[in-house]
């Protein structure tokens, strides 16, 4: 019987000058990079034909109104979509502790967006649950790979959730990481 050997962590976490930076690439799902790919491409023929019938106003009489309703649906989904394949593609989530300041940066290429959180207010950093609760919106993206996350923390009163698609053991690395860098007390709750 062959031994198996520990794999590789995907993550790195290193101590900058501007403190500490972990990141965190995206985990792929062929699956669902193989389906969205095939996807969009139905999408753009929907949306290239329905726009088209519009513009040439060969709607059927009455339709318009249900045409533009199901266009803007139609790419409002496409979009979503779009976004879930790019983040398989190319996506990575950044965490940065630098001085009072906590931030996670989600990008995909070099674009991407920050949330800034203030380490004072922060509490209980930890490994939250790795499940996905279907009526849980952030939650329920995690199929996609875009929503929710593994590592939790409390700030004020609402709790937030970083780290999509890492490993229990992964997202460890990362907790610990962060409460050897920072002083995040723990919950006050009870």
């Amino acid at each position: 019987m062959a031994k198996r050997q520990p794999a590789d962590s995907r993550i790195t976490i290193a101590d900058t000058s501007q403190g500490l930076r972990i990141v965190m690439p995206c985990r792929r799902s062929w699956l669902v990079i193989c389906f969205l790919g095939f996807w969009i491409c139905g999408w753009g023929v929907g949306e290239i034909m329905v726009t088209r019938q519009l513009l040439n106003g060969d709607a059927p009489p009455g339709g318009e109104v249900f045409m533009l309703t199901w266009l803007g649906v139609w790419t409002v989904g496409g979009v979503f979509a779009i976004y879930a394949w790019l983040w398989q593609m190319m996506g990575k989530e950044i965490l940065t502790v630098q001085g009072q300041t906590f931030t996670t940066r989600r990008n995909i290429g070099e674009f991407g967006f920050d949330k800034e959180y203030d380490l004072v207010q922060m509490r209980d950093v930890r490994v939250g649950d790795l499940g996905v609760n279907p009526f849980d919106f952030s939650s329920s993206l995690q199929l996609w790979g875009i929503g929710g996350g593994v590592i939790v923390f409390d700030y004020g009163a609402r709790t937030h959730r970083f780290g999509v698609g890492l490993d229990e053991a992964e997202a460890k690395q990362i907790v610990t990481a962060v409460k050897q860098r920072s002083r995040i007390p723990e919950s006050t709750r009870t």
